[in-house]
């Protein structure tokens, strides 16, 4: 039986990485009693650690080394994350938005630990399907 995987955004990174994060603690709890892979994407890795103050961002790229984090190779990215940017930029969606759903694309993995949960529940994979928000 495959391993249980969710993508990881950026909010809940935050989240997890500041104590006084309004949902520091539903994030780290939930990460607590999860104990599938934790997949992501190293825009959504380095959009964290550039809204966390400086001292912190080291500790949300340190994530990338532990054994339950897979950051996903983007080598062959560029070209889906332009078209997605593209489909929806009258709401817009960000380049770390558009790696998650191009690495749902690429792993099959459907649910997102997010806080943008308005902006995940409007996006929708190549074949049309929605993203599941992971609730926290």
């Amino acid at each position: 039986m495959p391993r249980p995987s969710v993508l990881v955004d950026t909010g809940a990174l935050v989240a997890l990485v500041r104590k006084r994060d309004r949902y520091h603690e539903r994030v780290k709890e939930f990460l607590g009693t999860y104990f599938g892979e934790l997949v992501t994407t190293w825009p959504v890795l380095t959009e964290a650690a550039h809204l966390l103050p400086t001292h912190l961002g080291p500790r949300v790229i340190s994530f990338a080394n532990l054994p339950r984090w897979r950051v996903i190779d983007m080598r062959d990215a560029g070209k889906r994350i332009q078209e997605l940017m593209q489909k929806y930029l009258d709401y817009p969606m960000d380049v770390a938005d558009a790696s998650l759903v191009w690495a749902a694309e690429e792993t099959g993995v459907l649910d997102v630990l997010t806080l943008d949960w308005a902006d995940f529940a409007t996006y929708r994979t190549r074949s049309g399907r929605a993203l599941r928000i992971v609730p926290v």
